[in-house]
């Protein structure tokens, strides 16, 4: 729920401005602030008709802006290899890209990349844990998760993502397309606490703390 504290906006804003919007806020604890950045329908969707969020955000300079700014900020951008694979994922300039798999299968245009690291279960799912473990041997203590919804939901459910930056915009996707949790993500309650509201051209930036 949000309280007298949000903090309102209105965009455009420019790159120094988006930099202070997305502070993190100064009673961060020790140790590593974790950030969910996606898009979302009206209804929940991720991801447009075409199974992919990347034809969400046709046409929404907010979510554009919204998602650079994240990905300055980041040290570690987290991808589970199927979404990696459905949005063309490459190299990330300046930010390091970390690729989760129970497989070990991956793109080939990120297989070996010096930027790139792949966190392998083997068969078996990856729990945030081992993730964060990685990123703490490599002293990344910014990490943004970018899903997809099934990875987003096993960190949130194991309580390791700290915010979620979402854009909402004001269209409804219907269908049986991903939603922002999986359906199967367990949850003690309702979680989140609003503190930044920003309105770009109809579409709204939340940032929410989710612990």
């Amino acid at each position: 729920m949000d309280g007298p504290d949000v903090r309102t906006g209105r965009g455009p804003l420019s790159e120094a401005e988006l930099d202070d919007w997305y502070a993190v806020p100064p009673d961060r604890a020790a140790g590593p602030w974790v950030r969910g950045g996606f898009i979302t329908t009206l209804d929940g969707r991720a991801t447009g008709p075409d199974g992919r969020s990347g034809s969400l955000n046709e046409g929404s300079d907010g979510d554009r802006a919204a998602f650079a700014t994240l990905r300055r900020w980041a040290q570690a951008v987290v991808v589970g290899a199927g979404t990696a694979r459905e949005e063309g994922y490459g190299p990330l300039e300046g930010t390091s890209l970390v690729v989760v798999t129970r497989s070990g299968d991956v793109p080939s245009e990120l297989a070996d990349h010096p930027d790139v690291h792949v966190v392998s279960g083997d068969g078996a799912d990856v729990p945030p844990g081992q993730v964060l473990e990685v990123c703490g041997r490599h002293g990344w203590d910014r990490v943004v998760v970018e899903g997809g919804p099934a990875l987003f939901g096993a960190w949130v459910g194991a309580g390791t993502v700290d915010e979620l930056c979402v854009t909402v915009r004001p269209v409804l996707a219907g269908g049986d397309g991903q939603l922002l949790l999986p359906a199967s993500t367990a949850l003690p309650g309702l979680t989140g606490r609003l503190t930044h509201l920003l309105r770009w051209e109809g579409d709204l930036l939340l940032r929410t703390r989710l612990r």
